[in-house]
């Protein structure tokens, strides 16, 4: 087989081991990895020298152990991928809370003095309302009434104000109820499941004109060290995400590379 190099970064499937092998099914295998932009693999040769004390030299460098680990760099990371890895499910959730934290806004300078929210407050859960010099704000019951200064009602998405306090900015916190969304928690104490991976990609040999599918399966590893969940802020950010190579079963590679070339 000729040199290679890799054309693009690979994508992976992983498959939960269930009573000791790996399941492929929909509810135990993943692979909608988001944007990969590269897979680094690692293994490391473990040894230990026997010392020669009538030399300068180690007699022998003895092989005690192998570590193996893949690297897995993501320029975008689902949310099951992330819950798929710690061991937890997503649920689907309906007219579920929601938070909302610190909306600005600012009262109108001419009428109505009244502004639309970016979402329908619960009002049956706590509205906060304050001001710049963050002064709580008292939120009257009856909508119909025009409310007085440093006062406000809610009726749906509108909150509306007194024209004596038009021109400020107000901040607002409140839950709303949202008709779908997705939740996985982690739990107080728990095991994680050990996974097979698979990763398939593509190469280039040497001559440029012949092309190689590639695969790289993983016999059985899991995630190790920080499995975090995406940064945020404005710059968005690669996620590393680190597997550790386990015993294999029976005779099995831990670690097996394909290279099939194409007709």
């Amino acid at each position: 087989m000729q040199p290679i190099y890799f054309q693009k970064a690979g994508k992976l499937r992983f498959t939960k081991y269930v009573a000791g092998v790996p399941v492929v099914s929909a509810d135990n295998t993943y692979f909608r990895n988001g944007a990969v932009q590269s897979i680094a693999q690692s293994i490391t040769v473990n040894t230990t020298s026997l010392p020669d004390g009538n030399s300068d030299w180690p007699a022998a460098e003895v092989d005690t152990g192998r570590d193996g680990t893949i690297t897995l760099n993501l320029s975008m990371m689902p949310v099951e991928l992330y819950a798929f890895l710690l061991g937890v499910d997503v649920k689907d959730l309906s007219n579920t809370p929601m938070p909302i934290v610190d909306e600005e806004v600012v009262i109108p300078s001419a009428s109505p003095f009244e502004v639309t929210l970016s979402h329908k407050p619960d009002t049956t859960r706590p509205i906060v309302l304050v001001g710049q010099d963050a002064s709580a704000w008292v939120k009257t019951a009856n909508v119909s009434a025009v409310p007085a200064t440093a006062q406000y009602t809610v009726s749906e998405s509108i909150a509306k104000f007194n024209s004596a306090d038009a021109g400020k900015s107000v901040f607002l916190t409140y839950d709303f109820s949202a008709l779908t969304a997705q939740s996985f928690g982690l739990p107080k104490s728990g095991s994680r499941f050990a996974m097979q991976c698979e990763i398939s990609g593509e190469a280039t040999g040497e001559d440029e004109s012949t092309f190689y599918d590639t695969a790289v399966i993983i016999d059985k590893c899991k995630a190790t060290g920080s499995i975090n969940p995406p940064e945020q802020g404005r710059e968005p950010k690669p996620q590393s995400i680190t597997l550790k190579v386990l015993k294999p079963r029976g005779t099995n590679p831990a670690v097996d590379f394909k290279f099939a070339p194409r007709a």
